[in-house]
């Protein structure tokens, strides 16, 4: 069981801002870079895996633990969040959801426990 004292508020609020700030930029219509169709897709999806690393790392910063069961349930969530994120965008104007993006918010979440992990022996 999670002791309070070991589940840090501080960085959960940054997971609910950073959250907030995913949400904010699935809501925007239209995100092209203006660059040529190929740079902006690795820009977009280079940004699919930082923001999940990002949240991903916040998560587990939240929970403050190493062990394998608080690492899946940190995967799981931010998962979960790409997901419904995902969802979200079905919704809005020139947006769409795809499972592809799933796939490579995936690869940020891999991407942010592989970071925690290393810097937390540090």
């Amino acid at each position: 069981m999670l002791l309070k004292s070991q589940f840090n508020f501080k960085y959960f609020i940054l997971v609910l801002i950073w959250g907030a700030i995913i949400y904010y930029f699935s809501s925007i219509p239209d995100l092209k870079s203006g660059f040529d169709s190929t740079i902006d897709l690795i820009l977009r999806k280079g940004a699919h895996i930082f923001v999940y690393l990002v949240l991903t790392y916040l998560l587990a910063k939240s929970f403050n633990k190493e062990t394998v069961p608080y690492l899946i349930l940190v995967a799981l969530l931010a998962i979960f969040y790409a997901i419904s994120d995902e969802a979200h965008q079905l919704a809005v104007a020139g947006r769409s959801g795809s499972p592809q993006d799933v796939m490579i918010d995936s690869v940020g979440v891999l991407a942010g426990l592989i970071f925690y992990r290393f810097f937390r022996k540090k």
